[in-house]
């Protein structure tokens, strides 16, 4: 489950990294305070890690699911990125924002694209590995499967004991013993 984790929040600052640079080139890298776009563009990036974190889309069987966690992701990005707007103290390195392209310098954590989009990412692609538990998934489907096994052979051998007991022959035996008979 850990590496797990580790792996969605990886998944989170490459996707939600990407999403911010792409605005940064775009002109719109730096959210003023409460910024409606600020809050638009991190529901886009909950619906895009909620896509491919976990389950991704493309998975087998994971078109509702992961359907499901793009719709939540829209609404937990927006709502992350209110809590990254309230409570997120500090500002972006200035050598990592000219590195990047960003016009301003100090640029605080909470209003540069790349960084606050990342952190809304991670926390969400974290939380969906983490919860994504593909083992399970395969153990439940072997156990169904060996348990409708043993059901239809328990089926079979009861039906064909019942029969005996009843003196009744199946299709076969009595095809056969007609054929016989007409002999």
């Amino acid at each position: 489950m850990f590496a797990r984790l580790i792996v969605g929040i990886f998944k989170g600052l490459v996707v939600g990294g990407l999403i911010g640079f792409g605005l940064l080139k775009l002109g719109l890298g730096v959210f003023t305070p409460w910024s409606v776009l600020a809050f638009v563009f991190a529901a886009v990036t909950g619906i895009v890690i909620g896509l491919v974190a976990g389950k991704p889309i493309w998975a087998k069987d994971a078109k509702i699911e992961a359907g499901m966690k793009a719709a939540v992701g829209a609404l937990l990005g927006a709502g992350l990125m209110a809590i990254l707007q309230k409570w997120m103290p500090g500002t972006v390195p200035n050598d990592l924002a000219t590195a990047l392209g960003a016009a301003a310098t100090d640029i605080p954590i909470k209003s540069f694209s790349v960084t606050s989009l990342a952190i809304v990412a991670a926390l969400l692609g974290g939380f969906y590995d983490a919860d994504n538990t593909p083992e399970a998934d395969e153990k439940r489907a072997e156990v169904v499967e060996n348990v409708s096994r043993k059901a239809d052979a328990k089926k079979r051998i009861a039906a064909s004991s019942d029969q005996e007991e009843l003196g009744l022959e199946d299709e076969e035996s009595q095809s056969a013993s007609d054929k016989k008979a007409k002999k």
